[in-house]
């Protein structure tokens, strides 16, 4: 199976194989694979967690890169507890001087197979037709309850290996990643950026025809939780994504699935829900859609999800919101801490503040609307609705 950016599966197992190849590359064009090692922080704990092609072996991670077939092998079983994500990464050499970039290229794709048998596990393809990055970071393997996972990423990341290694906290000397990238290369840019901490804010930057629309995505795992001693998976999970509006004019209302209230667009109150997606199997997951035109007119938006049907398990869902947003880059809030005996959770509030949009994670879990309605004193009278 092919995978989408942003989706993420299960690895069941620890001896992998991962191979990366790309089509297209014109003559001249260096293209370079690379991997990253990282804590809880996102950040490698030495230099020594920088895989490259001066430096092709970690073993006591169990980590080597062939870099004549662009492949890693990966024993996840050798890992310590303090490797948390591997970051699989290209860049291009050169960068400064010839002015090159993924665009150049076809297409890329990670293929990640099970090293005994070599059965296909994973495979995610990305076309980079109109890339102007130097750098991409493909994928990720991560820790998650116990398992590993793999993710689909395909983030741009511009400037090259020097900039990127720097990023995730490696020290880059002469004569390693610098060798190209020097003091001229282009400022960091990385075009999707993760609000790790609660209450961390970021504010979009204004252009000069407003914000456009602005786009906000919900995925997770709907796969069940099996229980012990029983082969039943049981039903999947129904999450739903929803928000709480409020304009400057004082009016306030929610947009759900529940109750049917799917919002409109271009229509009050500018804001759309675009699905119910009650099996979690569909590849884009659930998006609600903010005009921006009107958004001088809003206040703040509470954006929020919750449980209605399954076990709320928040931490075996796995659940990811990604805001997109003209000319800016996606911003990303997790569900990484977990109330398992509560049913919702607020996860984003977005505030016009001197008309630019600020997006600030909460991720604070509730029993219901009501409780949430009270904690950020939104003032909404709630009945029992169902979904048709």
């Amino acid at each position: 199976m092919t995978w989408l950016q942003g989706k993420n599966c299960v690895l069941p197992v620890a001896a992998l194989h991962v191979d990366v190849s790309y089509a297209g590359c014109p003559p001249g064009v260096t293209v370079d694979v690379s991997a990253f090692l990282l804590n809880e922080h996102g950040k490698v704990a030495s230099d020594q967690d920088f895989i490259f092609f001066n430096q092709l072996t970690r073993h006591d991670q169990g980590v080597e890169l062939d870099l004549q077939k662009s492949r890693f092998t990966l024993q996840l079983d050798k890992t310590t507890q303090k490797l948390q994500k591997i970051a699989l990464v290209l860049t291009i050499s050169q960068v400064a001087k010839k002015n090159q970039h993924f665009g150049l290229l076809g297409s890329i794709t990670v293929l990640v197979k099970d090293f005994l048998t070599g059965l296909e596990l994973a495979c995610f393809s990305l076309n980079t037709h109109g890339f102007n990055e130097a750098a991409l970071i493909m994928a990720e393997i991560y820790r998650h309850q116990q398992q590993w996972k793999f993710r689909a990423l395909g983030q741009g990341f511009i400037g090259g290996l020097q900039p990127l290694a720097e990023y995730y906290g490696v020290d880059v000397g002469e004569g390693e990643a610098a060798t190209d990238e020097a003091a001229k290369i282009t400022p960091v840019n990385l075009s999707k950026i993760t609000l790790e901490k609660k209450g961390q804010s970021i504010s979009l930057e204004k252009q000069g025809d407003g914000l456009g629309e602005v786009i906000v995505n919900l995925n997770w795992n709907s796969t069940p939780i099996k229980v012990l001693g029983n082969t039943k998976t049981g039903a999947s999970i129904d999450l739903d994504l929803a928000c709480l509006w409020e304009f400057n004019d004082g009016s306030i209302g929610a947009v759900q699935a529940l109750g049917g209230h799917f919002g409109a667009l271009h229509h009050f109150p500018f804001i759309e829900l675009d699905q119910d997606d009650r099996s979690g199997q569909s590849l884009m997951g659930e998006t609600l859609r903010i005009n921006g035109q009107h958004w001088p007119m809003l206040k703040r938006v509470l954006i929020f999800t919750f449980i209605y049907d399954g076990v709320p398990n928040w931490s075996h869902v796995d659940a990811v919101i990604t805001i997109k947003a003209k000319m800016q880059p996606d911003i990303e809030v997790r569900l990484d801490s977990h109330r398992n005996d509560q049913f919702m959770c607020a996860i984003a509030m977005l505030e016009n503040i001197n008309q630019q949009l600020r997006i600030t994670k909460l991720v604070d879990y509730f029993s219901g609307h009501q409780a949430m309605d009270k904690a950020y004193g939104w003032g909404l009278n709630y009945v029992s609705g169902t979904k048709s």
